[in-house]
């Protein structure tokens, strides 16, 4: 078998444990997004999105960096024989994420209101509320699953996911369903679904526990070698998790401006707020879970390539590299060329397929017609990046992904205060936001790789099919 054929074959074989999971989490996660909808309502619903995305920037400090950084560390300490030692690791890290999600989580139960006073959506503040304590079982599941990780048994990730999906759709539908029900208003219905996400993630918390439970009382049989200092652990997992940690927390403040945004600009552009929030609702809820599904499924992808690249850099092979690299980016164009064309030209039957005749699909389409232009370069963002972090330059998708928002931010003001513009200035900025990060991560991944990144055929034949 030729070097091209088997690394090939190690990355699809990664892909192939890792999609199926990642599928049947999103394809629960639009069960539950379709008939919520239809529950709450679109202007209801913009609560909803507004609480889960202050809750998206707030988890990142718990779950980004932290349990990446654990998974290397036990797996070091494993491979050397210190099961011990990985023990201690998940303790350290498990008492920093708990103590942080706790803090997270109380910040948001006391300052609910205050938050949503500062993205113009008053009546968010119980929705918020409501998913606070979501933060501080985060901190747990987060730390459970890097540990297991480590370890090399990727079941439990795959199952927590998935029971927090499904339980979020249980949890969330019964208890929106309840609201509306004793004929709550709007906000109130939206709290208590929102509150769901909060109780799948308890229904993984519970599964994690059990697990680490019977995975602790086996017999340790690691050598008895003298255990690491706690600050000398701490110290290794914050040097691997802040730079991990920036760089979604950039990510998360970039969806966070549309959230912070796009009401407040659009009512100074005229609308009133009512049709501002339906519009922000359209866009978040109808056009960006079909945009964002691409790159979720396509994410194994990344996480199969990180060690492939990351062994050959170690190991000096650059005809591995190349080959690795090569072979992730082909099946990120085949995949992604087809499905960027797909929701451009058939956004609307696609969203009336999915959410059946409601208004504001006539909003949604276009706004998903333009998303679509940015799907091929956020993949490649997403490839790129963690190929710089796999060759050990973690700071530079930081830096790329802050210089994006820094073009998102100007570009979204003003584009979303022209009446002519408005509501697709999100769109148009994200677009803006992608290139600029495609640009310079690019540029500085052909100045540190012994090899071109690609080929123009790689481009041409899955464009040309």
């Amino acid at each position: 078998m030729s070097r091209e054929n088997a690394e090939q074959r190690h990355l699809l074989r990664g892909v192939a444990v890792l999609m199926p999971a990642t599928a049947l989490t999103k394809v629960v996660g639009l069960c539950y997004k379709i008939p919520l909808i239809a529950i709450v309502g679109v202007s209801g619903m913009a609560y909803f999105l507004a609480a889960y995305h202050i809750y998206s920037v707030a988890f990142v400090p718990i779950a980004a960096g932290l349990p990446t950084a654990l998974s290397l560390a036990v797996a070091r300490y494993t491979a050397a024989g210190e099961s011990r030692a990985a023990r201690r690791a998940l303790w350290v890290a498990l008492t920093l994420l708990l103590t942080v999600g706790l803090c997270g989580s109380a910040a948001l139960l006391l300052f609910a209101p205050q938050l949503a006073a500062r993205i113009a959506m008053t009546d968010a503040a119980a929705a918020i509320a409501a998913i606070a304590p979501a933060l501080l079982l985060a901190g747990f599941i987060g730390a459970v699953k890097g540990y297991f990780q480590g370890l090399g048994a990727m079941l439990p990730t795959a199952v927590s996911e998935v029971l927090e999906s499904l339980g979020k759709l249980c949890f969330g539908l019964w208890l929106a369903l309840l609201a509306q029900g004793r004929g709550l208003p709007a906000p109130a219905v939206a709290a208590y679904a929102v509150f769901g996400i909060t109780l799948g993630q308890a229904l993984a918390a519970l599964v994690l526990a059990a697990l680490l439970l019977l995975h602790l009382l086996r017999r340790d049989r690691g050598r008895s070698a003298p255990l690491p200092r706690r600050r000398a652990v701490l110290r290794g997992l914050l040097c691997h998790a802040l730079p991990l940690t920036a760089n979604s927390l950039v990510m998360s403040l970039a969806t966070l401006m549309d959230t912070v945004l796009i009401s407040s600009r659009l009512q100074a552009a005229g609308f009133a707020p009512a049709a501002a929030d339906t519009l922000y609702s359209a866009y978040g809820n109808l056009a960006m879970p079909l945009y964002n599904l691409v790159p979720a499924l396509l994410a194994p992808v990344t996480v199969s390539l990180m060690p492939l690249l990351g062994a050959a850099v170690a190991k000096g092979s650059p005809s591995s590299g190349r080959e690795a690299l090569r072979a992730a980016l082909r099946l990120t164009l085949l995949l992604t060329i087809p499905a960027a064309l797909g929701l451009a030209v058939f956004a609307e039957p696609l969203l009336l397929l999915i959410f059946g005749t409601q208004s504001a699909v006539s909003v949604a389409a276009p706004l998903l017609s333009v998303l679509a232009l940015s799907l091929l370069p956020v993949v490649l963002v997403l490839l790129f990046g963690a190929a710089l972090q796999a060759m050990g330059h973690t700071l530079l998708p930081v830096a790329a992904m802050a210089l994006g928002a820094s073009v998102k931010l100007p570009a979204e003001v003003i584009l979303l205060s022209l009446p002519a513009v408005h509501i697709y200035g999100a769109p148009i900025s994200t677009l803006c936001c992608n290139l600029t990060i495609l640009g310079i991560e690019a540029l500085a991944l052909a100045k540190r790789l012994p090899f071109a990144i690609g080929t123009a055929r790689d481009l041409f034949l899955p464009l040309g099919a």
